[in-house]
């Protein structure tokens, strides 16, 4: 049996920068944090990994500062002498050490999948049983909270053919403006492009219901998150009354929110992020559960580099039933990588690396000029 036994675990805070600023419902960023993981084994292999938020506690509780607490005084210690490619077991071992935290566990299991696929010389996607697809195509989040910016930023990816879907950021402001926006967005559009919202649950359901004919009227293709996670029966009341298609990310974490979901029919989609499920594997997982309810699933983002990128894009290689979208862009969003050779964008798609492991490699002298100090 192949054994990769793990000898150091190194974290690193980044803060790289953006081409342009990003509004989120709660924040406004103009860079991006990031904890970057290296595994060491006792043969040389080296595997990479990395954790990131939309800019602070304020989605899932966890900040990279956090992230990285909880993986050198945690996490990390009940790793070292372990064999690096037995994935669930550690993953149990992480478990047992500290509960919830999934930010943190998956930038340490995307590094153990990292070693795991150079070890066997195979690409991660074959070891989610094999490659479905090599592409899929992209969706891309506008976020600079000005509707001519945001027009400007939307002609410009789709005639370089980077992007011919959007998403949008609503909550930040009033929901008249937020209306408002949408149709301003739409019109510019005209008919040339899908257009997502996502409130990021800063609305409740009054005024979820009050705002949804107009939101339709305007041409909104889908709507996500509108309310506060947990209430399933408030949201299943929304979507019934939705012309639109009701996308859930804030209320999906765990495969009990899968359940709740298909017992309430309290959406049409779920968005899937590696980090807030906990890694690929319970990702997966929840896929795979999703299907077999039938419930569509969509490949949503936390801006990752290309490290996170790479690594989502490798079960998204292997597990087609996550075919709703996917918003990927964080590699080409950002002003600059941590990686030797980023992820692939063409025809309007992002493609998977066939390299064994991610595909990717870290570019040590940008992670030192990009260490936090």
């Amino acid at each position: 049996m192949n054994t990769e036994i793990i000898e150091k675990i190194e974290t690193t805070i980044v803060d790289l920068p953006l081409k342009r600023i990003h509004k989120f419902s709660a924040t406004t960023i103009n860079c991006k944090s990031f904890v970057i993981v290296q595994i060491f084994t006792k043969n040389g292999i080296a595997g990479i990994g990395e954790a990131t938020t939309p800019g602070g506690p304020w989605w899932a509780g966890e900040a990279v500062e956090t992230i990285k607490v909880m993986i050198d005084s945690y996490l990390a210690p009940v790793l070292i002498g372990e064999n690096a490619l037995e994935v669930d077991a550690l993953l149990q071992k992480m478990d047992a050490v500290a509960a919830n935290n999934t930010f943190a566990k998956a930038a340490l299991e995307i590094a153990l999948f990292d070693i795991k696929g150079q070890a066997l010389d195979v690409p991660v996607y074959k070891l989610f049983g094999g490659l479905a697809r090599a592409s899929m195509p992209l969706k891309w989040p506008l976020a600079q909270g000005d509707a001519k910016a945001d027009l400007k930023e939307a002609e410009t990816l789709m005639s370089s053919n980077t992007a011919q879907e959007f998403k949008v950021k609503m909550g930040y402001m009033t929901p008249q403006d937020d209306v408002d926006y949408i149709r301003a967005l739409c019109q510019g559009l005209n008919n040339k492009a899908t257009l997502c919202g996502d409130l990021n649950a800063t609305w409740d359901e009054l005024t979820t219901q009050k705002n949804l004919p107009a939101l339709a009227e305007h041409g909104l293709d889908m709507l996500e998150q509108p309310i506060a996670a947990g209430d399933y029966e408030a949201l299943a009341r929304i979507r019934e009354a939705s012309a639109m298609p009701i996308l859930a990310d804030e209320s999906v974490f765990s495969a009990r929110d899968v359940n709740d979901i298909h017992k309430y029919n309290s959406a049409d989609m779920l968005s899937l992020k590696i980090f807030k499920h906990g890694g690929l594997t319970r990702t997966n997982q929840i896929a795979q559960l999703a299907a077999a309810k039938g419930i569509a699933c969509y490949a949503g983002t936390f801006l990752e580099s290309s490290i996170g990128t790479a690594a989502f894009m490798q079960l998204l290689a292997a597990q087609d039933s996550i075919d709703g979208g996917n918003e990927l862009v964080g590699p080409i969003w950002l002003a600059d990588d941590i990686v030797e050779e980023s992820v692939e964008y063409k025809d309007n798609h992002i493609w998977v690396k066939h390299s064994p492991g991610l595909g990717v490699t870290l570019d040590q002298d940008k992670l030192s000029h990009y260490q936090r100090v």
